[in-house]
């Protein structure tokens, strides 16, 4: 009895003296408990917690919104700066005091983008976008005096910076084939009907109703699915000597139409190492030269005219090189590489002039490379039909010349938001039609300007630019003349 007391007290005295382990939490032995229904989890402040879903899903279009935001900075956003558009505005003659109770970088994107907004062009939609938008309370002959040589210098240097960092959106599937030339270009032109007191500076020519008229010649990137430049001329100049102005780049290929047909012309870019693709004339008549296919006896056709060929009946197509006649030097010929291909709805074929090797370039690949030029044609609808290129209404030939970049620099900003969206969306550009956003273009026009200038879009300040657009723009200019004619209505 005694031996075992001892044994005991032993024990105890052992246990007394082990350090013992720090408190934590007991480990789970069984099965996590299921939360129950009803009843969220809820923080100590007493907030309850989203799911982890819904936070995942959250960020993730949080992250989507800033990536959207990025690019649309980088696209669209950088294409006019304030900095580099005040220091045009010095350089060209635009800023003539200090400080500008009309600053430079409000009023070329109010130029620009108004030409989306309003059909007729003028001074008045510029002066609306100021004061709605952009927030400027000047008088509408601030706006007027403002038009001049300076912002006609500044609206142009401002195209062909924007020309410059527009970013190249073309069809994937040609670039592999089209990438053994420098760029892939079309030219094209448009005339515009002016304002008669410009009859004396821009006399109209091909019709007797219309007493002035201007001419835009413009040249695109056939790849890039862009405008890179474009020069206003009198009715009376020729697209042709337009392009030989800009001068022929080597390793180029130029996609001509029929109202550039010469055969000088021909010549001139085979000389310069460059390449086209044309259409040929129905009245044109070469010599043939050597014959690839399509053609019956093809021996007895060499030395003859085209027309006098008899094709095959068999074969959709021909190919064939031909000698042309040319003007300006005589005695000289160019020899082109002469197509056709048989288009059964028009029962007739369509004939493509060319220098591009037949080792290289098929017949059907030629015809679907000059379908391209169509891009050219959309680009040209999109100046007239919704930046308004051809609804100018002044007298003045400066300001004139501003409202012509100013659409330039819109549809410059238009293609701008394709490439972007399309960068954006993962898509293709050319998925997204040229012609439906500038259907959508009012729409974006306000959001945007705030956007370059900006500007919180608060609804607050969304219901003082309605009351301003009203209260400010579309006041009554004459009342007088309007008193006058309806004052039998009152």
């Amino acid at each position: 009895m005694a031996q075992h007391t001892g044994c005991t007290a032993t024990n105890a005295s052992k246990k007394s003296t082990r350090k013992r382990n720090p408190p934590g939490p007991r480990p789970r032995t069984g099965a996590r408990r299921p939360p129950q229904a009803g009843r969220p989890k809820v923080r100590p402040t007493g907030a309850p917690v989203a799911p982890r879903r819904e936070r995942t899903q959250r960020r993730s279009a949080q992250r989507k919104v800033r990536r959207a935001y990025e690019r649309l900075r980088e696209g669209v956003l950088r294409l006019v700066t304030r900095r580099e558009t005040a220091a045009l505005a010095r350089r060209t003659g635009y800023s003539q005091r200090t400080p500008q109770q009309l600053p430079p970088f409000e009023f070329a994107l109010c130029c620009a983008l108004a030409s989306l907004v309003e059909g007729k062009r003028g001074f008045a939609s510029v002066w609306r976008l100021l004061g709605a938008v952009a927030g400027r309370d000047v008088a509408r002959s601030a706006v007027t005096q403002r038009f001049g040589p300076g912002s006609a210098k500044l609206l142009e240097e401002l195209f062909l910076n924007a020309v410059a960092r527009l970013p190249a959106g073309g069809p994937s599937e040609l670039r592999a084939k089209l990438n053994v030339f420098h760029e892939v270009l079309a030219q094209d032109g448009t005339v515009l009907q002016l304002s008669p007191v410009l009859a004396a500076l821009f006399p109209a020519t091909r019709t007797n109703v219309v007493d002035a008229a201007a001419k835009v010649h413009v040249c695109a990137d056939v790849l890039g699915r862009r405008i890179l430049g474009a020069t206003v001329t009198g009715e009376r100049e020729s697209e042709l000597d337009e392009l030989y102005v800009q001068g022929i780049t080597a390793q180029t290929l130029y996609l001509v139409d029929l109202g550039y047909t010469s055969y000088d012309l021909l010549l001139d870019i085979q000389r310069s190492s460059a390449f086209v693709l044309m259409r040929l004339k129905a009245n044109a008549n070469p010599t043939v030269v050597r014959v690839r296919q399509g053609v019956r006896a093809p021996r007895q056709a060499v030395g003859r005219k085209i027309k006098q060929l008899v094709w095959c009946q068999t074969q959709d197509r021909f190919d064939l090189d031909a000698s042309f006649p040319c003007q300006l030097e005589a005695k000289t010929s160019v020899e082109m590489r002469v197509v056709g291909r048989w288009d059964a709805e028009a029962k007739c074929y369509h004939r493509y002039v060319t220098n591009l090797p037949a080792e290289t370039w098929g017949v059907e690949e030629l015809a679907t490379l000059y379908g391209q030029r169509w891009i050219i044609e959309l680009l040209m609808k999109l100046l007239k039909s919704h930046c308004h290129l051809d609804h100018l209404d002044t007298g003045n030939p400066e300001a004139l010349r501003t409202l012509i970049y100013a659409s330039l620099l819109a549809a410059v900003i238009l293609q701008s938001l394709l490439v972007t969206a399309a960068q954006a969306a993962g898509i293709p550009p050319e998925q997204i039609s040229f012609l439906t956003v500038g259907a959508a273009a009012p729409l974006l026009v306000v959001p945007l300007l705030w956007l370059w200038l900006g500007r919180t879009l608060s609804p607050e300040d969304m219901a003082a630019m309605i009351v301003r657009a009203i209260a400010f723009g579309c006041c009554d200019q004459n009342p007088g003349r309007t008193r006058k004619n309806h004052a039998r209505l009152s």
